[in-house]
């Protein structure tokens, strides 16, 4: 317990993100968010929404070959429509779904403007937090105004959705649905917060996962096709894996695995802070310093790091090696601070992967005179690291 606190930076604030649950200081408040997820995000509750995933990966597969261009899109429909569903027990509207549009909005600022180096700065200097917008370089308060609005929109609409659907007796089984018929006293103030910072947190990332996923298999092409040997002789060309099938296709599952190392989303993680004195390996570390676990250098420590290569996590004879799981736990947090979440992404990943490998064949595009145009692995970086904008070409096999 000596690193679960968290640092908080003034940047939180001006947000209105600092009550989400992954950036909340490690006291009652955090402990309520955690009896809440407790309720729900369990492993063996999540598994009983896999008719949630497969019903929306099928979506997922009709918009990538109905309009490919647009597959970031898509992928965040996906993952925001999953999350949505698992978080509020409500389907979307279609693409232009109203919550949806809102969460993308927020995401968007988020990603841009919630940057690891403006936290700092207002860490170090809380006075240029009340700064004017319009003092140079503080434009950005614009965009906190515009995002403190919409994280109370997200926090109070889909919430109050769902408990009046919940007074009709027609809300399906979710997590709001726990929260209201067994948190006992939490007040709703905190079972809010944590139903929109779940849903926001787990929709962003898992998205920027399955860009990384298209990326990875246009830029080799070898990993794709042995996916493909994998799928055709267990299940036949153009079966469609089911959760039934998982243990069957350990290569899809080390594709994930080497998805989450060859980039990982969240670089340095989240900033633990001690919140007594430690010693650590003969280093003295005072309470109250802050903690950065360097992900991305862990996942640098194999030979040819920069290679998608998903045998590293796959015995000689093919199965998946024993510690591969635990090796993954890192890109989910540490300690009593791991993300909540983690079920449903595993859960969510391996469906949308298994389908879309099984469906297309992901390829360079060409320009108009037919041209490959070629794709570089180059990253935008805010709070979730994803691919810079590229083109590609999605086949049916």
């Amino acid at each position: 317990m000596v690193y679960s606190d968290r640092p908080q930076s003034p940047l939180y604030k001006l947000f209105g993100i600092d009550r989400m649950t992954f950036l909340l200081r490690y006291c009652d408040e955090w402990r309520i968010h955690r009896k809440l997820f407790h309720l729900s995000l369990k492993a063996e509750v999540i598994d009983q929404y896999q008719e949630l995933y497969t019903r929306n990966t099928s979506q997922l597969l009709e918009n990538l070959q109905q309009s490919p261009s647009k597959f970031r899109e898509h992928l965040h429909l996906y993952t925001g429509a999953i999350s949505l569903e698992l978080v509020y027990g409500r389907r979307i509207e279609g693409k232009n779904d109203p919550v949806i549009s809102l969460a993308t909005g927020l995401g968007d600022i988020l990603s841009k403007e919630t940057t690891p180096e403006k936290s700092g700065l207002l860490m170090a200097f809380p006075f240029l937090q009340y700064l004017p917008s319009w003092f140079p370089g503080f434009g950005f308060k614009h965009h906190a105004k515009a995002s403190r609005k919409l994280v109370h929109t997200l926090s109070d609409l889909p919430y109050c959705m769902a408990k009046q659907q919940m007074e009709s007796s027609i809300l399906p089984q979710c997590l709001v649905y726990d929260f209201l018929t067994n948190s006992g006293d939490v007040e709703e103030k905190s079972a809010k917060d944590a139903a929109s910072g779940v849903y926001l947190a787990s929709a962003e990332s898992t998205a920027a996962v399955l860009e990384i996923l298209i990326m990875a298999m246009i830029l080799f092409p070898d990993v794709q096709e042995k996916a493909h040997e994998e799928l055709n002789t267990v299940l036949g060309k153009g079966v469609v894996p089911t959760f039934n099938e998982r243990e069957r296709l350990p290569y899809l599952q080390a594709i994930i695995y080497e998805l989450m190392r060859w980039h990982t989303v969240f670089p340095l993680g989240v900033p633990h802070m001690t919140s007594t004195s430690d010693i650590y390996e003969g280093y003295y570390i005072p309470k109250g310093c802050i903690v950065i676990f360097n992900i991305w250098a862990m996942t640098r420590a194999h030979s040819d790091p920069d290679r998608f290569d998903p045998t590293r996590h796959l015995t000689p004879d093919g199965k998946i090696i024993p510690q591969a799981r635990q090796n993954n736990g890192i890109f989910y947090g540490f300690g009593r601070r791991v993300c909540p979440g983690r079920f449903f992404a595993e859960n969510a990943l391996w469906a949308a992967i298994g389908m879309m490998l099984s469906s297309f064949t992901f390829e360079r595009a060409k320009d108009v005179d037919g041209n490959y145009i070629d794709i570089e692995p180059k990253f935008e970086h805010g709070q979730a690291s994803h691919p810079s904008a590229f083109e590609c070409a999605i086949i049916r096999r």
